[in-house]
């Protein structure tokens, strides 16, 4: 499948693109840093806006980084950011995860986050992701997992809002229990398992909950409110009164928020892929 055949569940609105642009290298891929020496090469798989992409370009300088995504209009900002601040060593493309156009065990490190639960075939991603490492090289990557996600207290509109979005996610053959995962599709795809680790991305604080969900309820508006009335799963009034019941849960002082996110770090055999790699 092309990526043609992909739809992103979350659309490009500022909704979207507010959080993609809020990750940072030092929080957001932290657990990346101890395996990268700079110097060395990496590749940013669905980099998006590209605010990752450009960290991993300053760790690594002056080792090449490069940021991929299917969408170029998200990386206007970031590519003009590296001409504005004579970044050599980061460039973006366009392209598409199932087939990266990148020759085989080229990079020393393959990054994606958010990516494998918002495509229909996670492990032939993982796959194409493990042909372009180099022998001995690492593949990180981080994923959030609604399986495990805590939100208390739950009124019922908080409950279908919650259905309506796992569901549609299940619609276009995603996985929204992707984090829990990593493990597996590292290991189908012939690498070692060095680092994992599961946690709570967690909005608790009087000033951040809010914030977290006006941005979600702005992604609903956007993006995702017009699909659940296409499909005829909801009404516009009960999208609505769904909206208005996040900002009531995010100013009751008890609320919480909780998201779910595995992250992993795989090594590539330096000798060919052991285990040999899973279909799909």
């Amino acid at each position: 499948m092309s990526h043609d055949d992909e739809n992103y569940v979350l659309g490009y609105g500022d909704g979207a693109m507010d959080w993609m642009r809020s990750r940072t290298v030092d929080v957001h891929g932290a657990f990346v840093l101890p395996y990268l020496e700079p110097g060395g090469s990496l590749l940013d798989c669905g980099c998006g806006p590209g605010s990752l992409t450009i960290g991993f370009a300053q760790y690594l300088s002056p080792g090449r980084v490069v940021g991929i995504d299917r969408e170029r209009a998200q990386m206007a900002a970031a590519i003009a950011w590296a001409a504005d601040h004579g970044v050599e060593n980061l460039q973006f493309e366009t392209g598409d995860v199932y087939s990266l156009p990148f020759e085989d065990a080229c990079f020393n490190a393959v990054f994606c986050s958010a990516v494998l639960g918002s495509v229909s075939r996670p492990a032939a991603v993982v796959r194409e992701m493990v042909r372009v490492l180099k022998p001995g090289g690492i593949i990180a990557m981080k994923e959030f997992d609604h399986g495990g996600d805590i939100v208390y207290p739950q009124t019922p509109q908080l409950v279908r809002s919650i259905e309506l979005y796992q569901r549609v996610r299940a619609e276009h053959g995603h996985e929204s229990r992707g984090g829990r995962r990593l493990r597996e599709w590292l290991h189908d795809n012939g690498c070692h398992i060095e680092h994992s680790h599961a946690f709570f991305d967690q909005r608790t604080a009087a000033t951040d909950l809010p914030d977290y969900v006006d941005r979600n309820n702005r992604l609903i508006d956007e993006v995702l409110a017009t699909r659940y009335i296409e499909l005829g799963w909801a009404t516009r009034a009960e999208i609505d009164e769904q909206a208005r019941d996040w900002e009531r849960f995010a100013r009751d002082p008890v609320s919480l928020y909780a998201a779910a996110w595995v992250e992993a770090v795989g090594r590539k055999p330096a000798e060919g892929y052991g285990r040999k790699p899973a279909e799909g």
